[in-house]
């Protein structure tokens, strides 16, 4: 493997609010040293971490960068595994803190601002943006369980009819065929790769390419993938392979793909509204698996799925509503930064590695 660069979500605007995952890599064996990231809005924090991972990322490594749902263009943590490392923004709503400083990393504070008497000149204007800001996830929180739970009810509407044992038997018939015994325990990773973004509903199918040459698309509009996924998930587990299980964004209880970057082997759930783009290695058509489907149901469906779309939209235009007011209290912060001290603490971390 040459030098490589993969993109996650470790966070999302799910159905209960913001759902993170952040503390799932702090508990991964390979991780000897987690610094999370403590500052504020516009201080550098995204480009301290991309500095700070170009420089380290070396040949034959893979690097992880972790991207912020609500604005996909920021970084919010990398991770390297082949150093041991992972730097992640510990600010709200992914607040975390390290369990043991110093012994098992620990803080990386940026310097502090230069003109802390003109930033408190502005307070009022920043606290205004702000509340702001929170009125419009505040709705997007409204939206996106409502589009939820009709998917949910999409899946209600038909799980009677579907052979469950059967997919599961089936997904363990691939399993054997694609999934060698190995002696090692296995390794699991929790990431999303969909987001409910202010760029609207992102799914990172590049990251799946990055990883996979084999990839399996499970067709599916009745929300039934996880009835395959989960099985092949345990069983790549307790084959010794490492999984990077990849969850709905609005349910993050649900397995929505698997990738395993060993076996350049990934399984993807594909539907009418985000397909997976590539030419896949096989389909497997999950709504055949519907026994007895009526007109009257798959219209329903569709109609339940529309709705559901809609509301997601709605949902990524109050996220990108938040996200331009955020923009703006960083345009506040950002004339402050002390570029060179940064780029001094920059180069001391590196150095020490």
């Amino acid at each position: 493997m040459s030098k490589q660069t993969c993109t996650f979500f470790l966070g999302s605007n799910s159905k209960s609010g913001f759902k993170s995952l952040f503390e799932e890599v702090a508990n991964e064996h390979e991780i000897s040293e987690i610094f999370i990231v403590k500052s504020g809005p516009g201080t550098g924090k995204s480009t301290a971490m991309d500095h700070i991972a170009s420089q380290l990322h070396g040949e034959n490594e893979l690097r992880e960068n972790i991207v912020c749902s609500s604005d996909p263009d920021s970084l919010d943590g990398v991770i390297l595994r082949s150093h041991g490392l992972a730097i992640l923004d510990g600010t709200a709503p992914h607040i975390l803190e390290p369990v043991m400083p110093g012994a098992h990393g620990g803080y990386l504070a940026l310097p502090p601002q230069k003109d802390v008497p003109r930033l408190k000149e502005n307070y009022p204007a920043l606290l205004a943006l702000n509340q702001a800001a929170k009125y419009h996830y505040s709705q997007a929180y409204r939206l996106i369980p409502a589009a939820a739970l009709l998917e949910e009810h999409i899946t209600a509407s038909v799980i009677d009819s579907v052979n469950q044992a059967r997919l599961s038997k089936r997904a363990l018939g691939i399993a054997s065929r694609e999934l060698p015994k190995r002696s090692s325990p296995g390794r699991l990773r929790k990431r999303l790769i969909d987001g409910i973004t202010p760029k609207g509903q992102l799914c990172l199918f590049d990251t799946v390419d990055a990883l996979a040459k084999r990839v399996y698309s499970l067709e599916d509009n009745y929300g039934l993938s996880y009835l395959m996924l989960e099985p092949l998930c345990r069983a790549a587990l307790e084959r010794g392979h490492e999984v990077y299980a990849c969850y709905c964004p609005k349910n993050p209880s649900r397995l929505r793909h698997l990738i395993l970057p060993e076996l350049s082997l990934a399984f993807v759930t594909s539907t009418q509204f985000q397909s997976y783009p590539g030419t896949p290695f096989r389909r497997i058509r999950l709504d055949a698996c519907v026994s007895g489907e009526k007109n009257a149901t798959r219209k329903n469906a569709r109609l339940m799925r529309r709705l559901s779309q809609s509301l997601l939209n709605d949902a990524c235009e109050e996220i990108d509503a938040a996200k331009r007011l955020h923009d703006r209290i960083e345009d506040i912060y950002r004339p402050h930064i002390d570029i060179d001290a940064v780029n001094e603490m920059v180069r001391l971390f590196v150095a020490q590695r």
